[in-house]
């Protein structure tokens, strides 16, 4: 059975970017920022985090994504 996780980037900023995560489009109550020059995620371990996949899209993509799902 595949697991949804929904994110929605909240803030952009010059050195970090925010996102609302959880595990509906409507209930996104969990929140993530990354640093874009070393890519860490705060808050880090433990549990689990998009922050894996949006590093990886941003950096495929050339840019953070808007909006996304995950499933695992």
């Amino acid at each position: 059975m595949a697991h949804l996780m929904y994110f929605k980037k909240v803030r952009d900023e010059l050195t970090q970017v925010e996102y609302h995560w959880g595990p509906s489009r409507e209930q996104l109550d969990s929140s993530l920022v990354i640093d874009k020059t070393t890519f860490a995620a705060l808050p880090g371990p433990p549990g689990y985090s998009p922050a894996g996949q949006i590093i990886l899209r941003a950096r495929r993509g050339s840019e953070w994504p808007e909006v996304g799902v995950i499933a695992s």
